[in-house]
């Protein structure tokens, strides 16, 4: 069937729709879970190392069992951007290369969920083993300017004690030194480091490759279609690139930046934990950007706020009216008796 027949646009649309639905519910899930167990964790950056912890006791857990829903918080982390990455994946299959949907059909499509838990696996894993907090962490956020040759009193434990009235001992959490006292690497943190990064750098590189061959292979193309499918089209390359910079923003960005500034060993004091507020913000920020882009969506968006706004102002006009009203009848009751003689 030729390209540019009508009829042979069913089929993509047929995909579209499994596309979002694939998004919604994946994405419902795993962002409902990252969500909640957000409760369980935050981040402190100090110098060469980070913590992720824990002062609170949701439900009346103890420390072990909060410790392992940050590890599970972490998890959920990875297997959400590995959703996102096979998103990319259907998306430029649907439009390119169609006979290897077969993937995402049937008993096949449990290998994409694998595939997620996998990497969620291996992240929590890694998160788990490499980032225990041993004696020396323990050391390191307590010290004092000789030992550790830092130009500043740091003492994590006071801190903790002042801010949160909870010791550092009673904290769940992992942690991360960089380095020792004498500026030697600690390879066993780093490992963890490297864990993270190998899995961000295999999500990131599905989803930068199938953006840049959709917007090659789709350049080719475009030359074939009509003035109205090329504004459409249009509309789709600016989805697709403001889609792949919002998880960079707001998934990859911040996770990084933790990850990666103990090794630069400055001499900081961060509460860096407000940057992972920003992975709450991807579901909402991706919806906004299609409803934006797509004129389809931003008509039909509009239409609907104009509606919401019109049903407003009539209600409070309604209001308005019934509350003169009221005031009009007990004036005019009350005006006999104002205009009587004593």
């Amino acid at each position: 069937m030729p390209f540019n027949t009508p009829q042979s646009f069913l089929h993509y649309v047929r995909y579209a729709q499994l596309v979002a639905q694939l998004g919604f519910f994946s994405t419902s899930f795993f962002c409902f879970i990252l969500v909640f167990l957000t409760m369980f964790g935050n981040v402190y950056s100090h110098n060469a190392g980070f913590v992720v912890y824990s002062t609170s006791r949701p439900f009346n857990m103890s420390q072990d069992a909060v410790t392992l829903f940050i590890v599970l918080y972490t998890g959920v982390y990875a297997t959400t951007i590995s959703m996102l990455s096979v998103q990319f994946l259907y998306r430029y299959w649907a439009i390119f290369d169609e006979t290897k949907l077969r993937f995402f059909k049937g008993w096949r499509f449990l290998i994409w969920i694998a595939y997620s838990i996998f990497f969620g696996f291996q992240w929590a894993f890694g998160v788990c083993f490499f980032f225990k907090i041993d004696d020396y962490v323990k050391s390191y956020f307590r010290f004092n300017n000789n030992q550790f040759k830092t130009t500043y009193f740091f003492d994590f434990r006071l801190e903790m004690m002042q801010k949160y009235s909870t010791d550092f001992s009673e904290i769940a959490g992992m942690t991360i030194v960089a380095d020792d006292k004498d500026g030697n690497i600690r390879w066993f943190n780093i490992c963890g480091t490297l864990n993270m990064t190998s899995i961000m750098l295999v999500q990131y590189s599905i989803i930068i490759y199938c953006a840049v061959r959709m917007y090659i292979d789709m350049e080719e193309k475009l030359q074939m279609l009509s003035i109205s499918l090329r504004n459409l089209h249009k509309q789709f390359f600016k989805t697709l690139i403001l889609q792949i910079v919002t998880p960079t923003i707001t998934l990859f960005s911040p996770v990084m930046l933790i990850i990666y500034l103990p090794l630069l060993d400055l001499e900081c004091d961060l509460p860096t934990g407000i940057f992972t507020c920003a992975f709450t913000l991807y579901p909402a920020m991706d919806d906004i950007i299609v409803m934006y882009i797509v004129s389809d969506y931003k008509k039909a968006t509009k239409k609907m706020l104009k509606n919401a706004l019109e049903q407003t102002y009539a209600w409070l006009s309604t209001v308005e009216t019934d509350q003169s009203s009221k005031r009009t009848r007990s004036i005019a009751a009350n005006l006999p008796v104002a205009l009587s003689p004593n």
